[in-house]
């Protein structure tokens, strides 16, 4: 799982992912990409022959697909509590159709967001949201049920995501999470032991990667990374 601020650079890491994985002859299959083609989850028989799944949250369908275009979008006023079942039930849904079912059958699942972004951003949302009571939430439990192997978080100053939320040519998210007073916070959540805690603590790994490097070396040191990753769980 990779995280951090928006802007941070997940998307370019995440293709950087999918350019290498794919060169080396590996069968990749983009839930993203097919969410937003069909509107709907592929069927588990589907993508038995892949190698790598790549994911996503939220979603591009279903709860997934109103959180994103309604939710979270500058403008809206709906409570934190709202915002945060609402991912809790994408999650839920996702991790019982999908990536349950694709661990068991030994895939290898690489995803952009997910629990741990909720955990972070929905305390920041509302301070009286602790990471307990956020735990307990049902997606959000299984999701930690199957934690991440490793959890990939993105350093970055709050200024520089800012700079490249706003220099995006294709990318306009327009969420109410991309202001720089949140992203001041996020970051700090995100580098906090006590978040950072909720995974090692159930087994995860923390890794982090320089996302103020220049893009070609940012690039460069993902792919080290995931080659490391895929080697330690050989």
């Amino acid at each position: 799982m990779i995280d951090g601020p928006d802007g941070s650079g997940k998307s370019t890491v995440i293709q950087a992912w999918k350019d290498s994985l794919t060169a080396e002859g590996n069968a990749i299959f983009d839930l993203k990409q097919y969410w937003q083609t069909t509107g709907k989850y592929p069927e588990l028989d589907e993508l038995k022959s892949y190698d790598f799944i790549f994911s996503c949250e939220p979603t591009y369908t279903g709860v997934g697909k109103v959180i994103r275009e309604e939710l979270i979008k500058t403008g809206t006023d709906y409570s934190a509590r709202a915002i945060a079942e609402a991912f809790s039930l994408d999650r839920l849904v996702l991790y019982t159709k999908l990536l349950i079912p694709l661990l068991q059958n030994k895939k290898v699942i690489i995803q952009d967001r997910g629990v741990s972004t909720s955990l972070c951003y929905q305390q920041i949302q509302n301070p009286d949201f602790s990471f307990e009571y956020l735990s307990d939430f049902q997606g959000n439990k299984l999701a930690l049920e199957n934690r991440p192997d490793h959890l990939v978080l993105m350093e970055i100053s709050p200024e520089e995501a800012l700079k490249r939320i706003g220099g995006r040519s294709e990318k306009h998210d327009d969420a109410i999470f991309e202001k720089i007073d949140f992203q001041k916070k996020s970051i700090k959540m995100f580098a906090s032991e006590e978040f950072q805690n909720l995974f090692t603590s159930r087994g995860s790994k923390i890794e982090r990667l320089n996302a103020e490097a220049e893009i070609d070396i940012m690039k460069q040191e993902a792919v080290k990374l995931l080659k490391n990753i895929l080697n330690l769980n050989q």
